[in-house]
């Protein structure tokens, strides 16, 4: 819910909050069975709920004639009425219009003269906020995501819409993939097209976590490693007007230490969100900084070999081979208890080739497939 005037900006802890949240429900549903989907789809609308302070959260689905939008799912605290089950279209006739279009709503402060179902609902319920954002796969709206508050008037940030609608689109895959499973059973001749459509919704969800990872990496890197570069140089002023039998040299001293590292760490996890230096000098080169990196931060010595790999790739090719020695790189430090390992990355004229290789403690695939985790599965896709 949002007045009209001067956006919302959220904090970088609401922004941390959510940033861990949706990894931690990523983690879940990449592996979830269709049996539990809808328990974990509520699980996660309470922790939206507990995370924002509001009321209720809900999703809604389009449905397959596209004809209705019907709230599927949704959690409320005591004493608020739920959201499943709402017909949309027929109850409000206007709020389902916006959603059909893309828009994002807010209630009660955008509805305009004629929506006076939705003005009677607000009245009627004491609905002091709402935002509702529509979920699009593919130019295609395919539901909603929903945040009311009937007690108290609580906003959610411009800033902030973006996450929740990754984490519609986490549920809107989990539900796809619930379908998929459920058509199996019946119809194994639609099994080829249901794959189709699960890799272009995780493709949707990858891509759009690796443009949020970007902006906040540009954010770091233009904001705070700036705003750090000051107060470094404020330090270095300070310490310039002190004698050097000053008592407080010794601490402006140690704080000028601390600014440099934090500055330091800072622009590390910039290019770990975001690694700008494969737009710059290209995947080897990225892959050789990376390395060093690595081996720098876990003392673990890296032998890394590129040989013919082309200056330009396509980005994602190049992004995707990124994070793949990324994840495998932090499985070494994390599972491998080695002290060495290797990285190759060959081109040929028909393949790019990557491997990763270590001589630790190993693992068994079978095991790790049950595993709950983001690791093996998103190197995988």
């Amino acid at each position: 819910m949002q007045d009209i005037g001067c956006p919302l900006v959220a904090d970088s802890k609401q922004r941390f909050q959510f940033e861990k949240l949706l990894s931690e429900l990523s983690a879940k549903f990449i592996n979830v069975s269709a049996e539990r989907v809808d328990s974990q789809i509520k699980w996660g609308l309470q922790q939206i709920v507990e995370l924002l302070g509001i009321d209720r959260s809900g999703l809604g689905q389009v449905s397959a004639d596209r004809k209705q939008i019907v709230v599927t799912h949704s959690y409320e605290l005591p004493g608020i009425p739920p959201s499943a089950g709402f017909l949309l279209d027929s109850r409000f006739p206007y709020f389902a219009k916006m959603v059909y279009q893309g828009v994002v709503i807010r209630l009660p402060d955008e509805l305009p003269l004629e929506a006076s179902r939705e003005r009677e609902y607000c009245a009627q319920t004491g609905l002091r906020s709402n935002v509702t954002i529509p979920l699009v796969v593919m130019g295609s709206v395919v539901g909603e995501i929903g945040f009311t508050s009937f007690r108290s008037d609580r906003k959610l940030p411009d800033d902030l819409i973006p996450r929740p609608r990754m984490i519609g689109d986490i549920f809107t895959n989990a539900l796809a993939r619930k379908r998929a499973d459920e058509e199996l059973r019946v119809n194994e001749q639609s099994l080829k097209q249901a794959r189709v459509d699960l890799r272009q919704l995780t493709s949707k969800l990858i891509y759009s976590q690796e443009e949020e990872r970007a902006r906040i990496a540009r954010e770091m890197h233009d904001d705070w490693t700036q705003r750090l570069a000051l107060l470094g140089i404020d330090a270095a002023k300070l310490l310039s007007q002190l004698e050097s039998n000053d008592v407080a040299l010794p601490l402006v001293v140690a704080m000028q230490d601390k600014v440099k590292v934090l500055a330091e760490d800072v622009h590390a996890l910039s290019r770990q969100l975001h690694p700008s230096i494969i737009n710059d000098l290209g995947l080897t080169e990225a892959l050789r900084s990376e390395c060093a990196s690595f081996a720098n931060r876990e003392g673990i010595d890296i032998d890394y070999s590129p040989a013919n790999v082309p200056m330009k790739l396509l980005k994602d090719v190049a992004l995707c081979i990124y994070r793949v020695a990324q994840e495998s790189l932090r499985n070494v430090a994390k599972h491998s208890a080695v002290n060495s390992a290797s990285v190759m990355l060959v081109a040929d004229e028909s393949e790019l080739r990557l491997r990763i290789e270590d001589c630790g403690i190993g693992f068994d695939p079978k095991d790790i497939r049950s595993q709950p985790g983001l690791g093996l599965s998103s190197m995988k896709e």
